[in-house]
């Protein structure tokens, strides 16, 4: 396997150019390892993996401590127990973890001064999305995802595009790989809302016959499927209408369903207006 040209190891001869130096142009993360350490041996594929995964956007670099040249070093920098991990930035470290810490937190350390990429494919699709041409903006996100499938904002993004294609299995698979920190962000908890939906909308029926039976007979399981598939289709306020009509007339409907719908609408929406106005209303029906 070749060598990664984000990976290096230092010692006294070349600490000074590649960390101190180095950490001016681009983060340098040191890692302070031993032989005889079994928790360095597991930390280092881990971050070895990441160097390689961010590309460039910060350097390994890996110092052995039990080599004399490196002692010295791990002395000035205080250095009392294996695995420690120290970050550079600007020729100063600032900031440093103890110990093998899993990949997810690793990662978290990471990103909270690492700055993202943004991939300008994400852009262009969501304008291909917004210009009606679903599967152009999908096929973009996929290559793009299928590069990286840790970034989250492409991931985010293609499974709304997923959603709207009516690729609901893509779009699942997304979110079950979403970091913890993507799924619980607004767009994470959106996607996941929709997916609900989704899975709840089990009516065969479309849009228009479902609105003429509950037209004609107010019929509890036509109007729960229509709110659904108003909600689906973006007409919300709609939906969620319909669903405190049927919350009214017939609370017990599908084991309080309508009210779950209700919810999950609204964690889809997020910080919208309609939320606390409705909200209020689902509140004063309960009570």
């Amino acid at each position: 396997m070749a060598e990664s040209p984000y990976i290096v190891e230092v010692n006294e001869q070349n600490f000074l150019e590649i960390v101190i130096e180095g950490s001016r142009q681009v983060p340098v993360l040191v890692d302070f390892w031993a032989d005889w350490c079994n928790p360095c041996k597991m930390l280092m594929p881990v971050l070895s993996a990441l160097a390689d995964e961010y590309q460039g956007r910060f350097i390994l670099a890996k110092l052995d401590t039990e080599d004399p040249q490196c002692q010295a070093i791990a002395a000035q920098l205080g250095i009392r127990s294996l695995p420690t991990v120290k970050l550079f930035k600007d020729g100063q470290p600032v900031d440093e973890f103890m110990g093998a810490l899993p990949e997810s937190q690793v990662r978290a350390f990471l990103d909270k001064h690492i700055e993202k990429v943004v991939d300008n494919r994400v852009e262009q699709a969501m304008y291909l999305f917004q210009q009606g041409d679903v599967e152009a903006a999908k096929t973009l996100l996929v290559e793009a995802y299928n590069e990286n499938q840790q970034n989250g904002q492409t991931a985010l993004a293609l499974g709304q595009v997923c959603m709207a294609a009516g690729d609901y299995e893509s779009a699942e698979l997304v979110l079950k790989n979403l970091s913890e920190e993507d799924a619980n962000s607004t767009e994470g908890r959106r996607l996941k809302g929709m997916l609900t939906l989704s899975q709840a909308d089990t009516s065969d029926k479309d849009l228009q016959t479902l609105a003429t039976e509950v037209a004609e007979d107010g019929n509890s399981k036509s109007r729960y499927h229509f709110g659904i598939k108003l909600a689906m289709q973006g007409r919300v306020e709609e939906a969620i209408i319909e669903l405190l009509t049927l919350m009214q007339h017939d609370r017990e409907f599908g084991d309080d369903a309508a009210r779950k719908c209700l919810i999950t609408i609204f964690d889809v929406l997020g910080n919208d207006p309609l939320v606390g106005t409705y909200r209020r209303k689902m509140f004063n029906l309960l009570h």
